[in-house]
């Protein structure tokens, strides 16, 4: 595999992080993607995922070659409405959906506290533009 690519002024100050993965399926630019094996992606198959996730710069098909946003702003389609500074994960089928944020209820049982620890996990970044279902959202990927 390649070495990462970085955009900016030094790779410690740097504006995106790209990596060259193998696509485990056809994926398409904008679909959010997590790691599965070594240097490969598919979609989540998993709602909401807690793996780490990043978003296809590009098309591919299985087997080949894709570029993967881990970190920087990129666009995505949205699973339900989501509001510019909503915190963001993924969703169904390599979609982006609003991650609720924990509430005090949560940690009122194991199980809610469970909940608000899978919620922290699968925040990707936050929305820059908001956007409605279906539509692309402008996603600021930390």
């Amino acid at each position: 595999m390649s070495a990462p690519v970085f955009e900016g002024t030094t790779p410690l100050v740097s504006d995106r992080y790209i990596t060259q993965e193998i696509a485990g399926e056809d994926l398409t630019i904008g679909q959010v993607v997590e790691i599965t094996a070594d240097w490969t992606v598919k979609k989540p198959t998993t709602n909401p995922s807690l793996t780490r996730c990043g978003i296809c710069q590009i098309n591919a098909l299985n087997g080949k070659a894709i570029s993967v946003l881990w970190r920087g702003l990129a666009r995505a389609k949205a699973y339900g409405t989501i509001t510019a500074g909503d915190a963001v994960g993924s969703g169904p089928g390599g979609t982006i959906q609003t991650v609720p944020a924990p509430t005090a209820t949560d940690c009122n049982t194991s199980a809610g506290t469970a909940a608000a620890i899978t919620k922290a996990r699968n925040v990707m970044g936050w929305a820059n533009a908001g956007a409605a279902s279906g539509g692309s959202a402008y996603i600021l990927l930390i």
